[in-house]
């Protein structure tokens, strides 16, 4: 059992970080993956085009969709289980230097280089553009690329850890045992509205469960020993709730929408099981997520740009392409921008060293 294992808290905290680790490279993988197939889709036309497109959608996306989850989750868990009890000083400088600043520098280099397109757009409709607020607005927004919505939430959670630590310290974690619920009532809100304070609320779920899980990890993976059965189980039930609800493009309607708390029920349930599998490797953690997991963060920065390109290519090669072929494309784009990113990231940590994290976070 994993609550035998008589480890010193420091040999305890190495291997936490080693199947951590890997798992944040898992989490890169699936978030990646949510916008290969859709984008090319997208892309392509094939989401118009050909019917039966929606069965490859709705299986990746029931693989994929809300994988972000993940790196909020592995953000809470990081917190109490290795940053806890460090000044607040020392953690806000942290987050400033490897997640804010290579935000803003991605932000900016986004928003220059689409800074002909957006003269294009205001010439066409009489409309004057002004770099620096067009720029503060994506900061705050993070509309400079689709994915990049996610950062400043992760700032507000972020603003939001002292509060939540003290919470955690009252009634044995009551008040975040109810916060980790929420996400089943209050759900985030989509595209095109990707920041609203519902999904500020979604994603305070999943960091505070993190914290939970975090400050008591060997005892809830014994928990999730004990009920392995149980937890495969819910995994069956909200996968196949999960790709019904994409199958049937699901509109949701009001505050909570059915499709978002199964997504959450899933993703938080795979999260335990992903945990309690790579926990139990011990030391022989998957050399290929090691490195996934080291350069997670930038694969998230730069991820969409070589998607977008390699998704618009193919369109343009192949604009009649059947469902296998796009099915094919979806993989080939997934695995060439994985180590497209890899190669830049891998590039530019060698040639700046640490400087490296206030540019891509790695």
């Amino acid at each position: 059992m994993i609550m035998d294992d008589p480890m010193s808290d420091a040999a305890h905290k190495t291997d936490y970080l080693a199947y951590l680790h890997s798992f944040r490279g898992l989490a890169i993988l699936c978030i990646m993956g949510a916008h290969a197939w859709s984008m090319l889709g997208f892309t392509s036309g094939a989401e118009t085009r050909l019917p039966d497109f929606i069965w490859l959608y709705a299986t990746t996306e029931t693989l994929f969709h809300g994988s972000t989850l993940f790196f909020a989750l592995i953000s809470g868990i990081l917190y109490t289980r290795i940053l806890r009890g460090k000044p607040w000083r020392s953690f806000y400088r942290s987050k400033w230097t490897n997640v804010v600043l290579p935000y803003a520098f991605i932000t900016l280099l986004l928003t220059a280089l689409a800074w002909p397109m957006y003269l294009e757009y205001g010439r066409a409709n009489n409309i004057e553009f002004w770099f620096p607020k067009e720029l503060a607005i994506n900061l705050a927004s993070g509309q400079a690329q689709i994915h990049l919505w996610y950062i400043p939430v992760l700032c507000v959670l972020f603003a939001l850890t002292p509060l939540l630590d003290r919470l955690l310290r009252f009634r044995r974690g009551a008040v975040l045992i109810v916060l980790s619920l929420l996400p089943l009532i209050v759900s985030r809100t989509t595209y095109p509205n990707l920041i609203s304070v519902p999904t500020v609320v979604y994603f305070l779920g999943a960091y505070a469960f993190g914290m939970l899980l975090g400050e008591r990890l060997p005892a809830m993976l014994a928990v999730v020993e004990r009920h392995l059965g149980f937890l495969l189980a819910m995994l069956a039930i909200s996968t196949i709730g999960n790709f019904l609800l994409f199958l049937w493009d699901y509109v949701p309607v009001g505050l909570t929408s059915a499709h978002q708390s199964v997504v959450y029920i899933h993703k938080m349930t795979l999260a335990l099981l992903f945990l309690y599998l790579l926990h139990r490797l011990e030391a022989r953690q998957p050399r290929v997520l090691g490195v996934l997991g080291t350069y997670s963060f930038s694969l998230y920065f730069l991820h969409f740009t070589p998607i977008s390109l390699l998704s618009e290519a193919f369109a343009k090669q192949f604009p009649d392409a059947s469902l296998p072929a796009v099915a094919l494309g979806g993989l080939l784009s997934y695995l060439l921008s994985i180590a497209l990113c890899l190669l830049v990231s891998m590039g530019l940590r060698r040639l700046l060293g640490r400087r490296s994290r206030m540019l891509i976070g790695t």
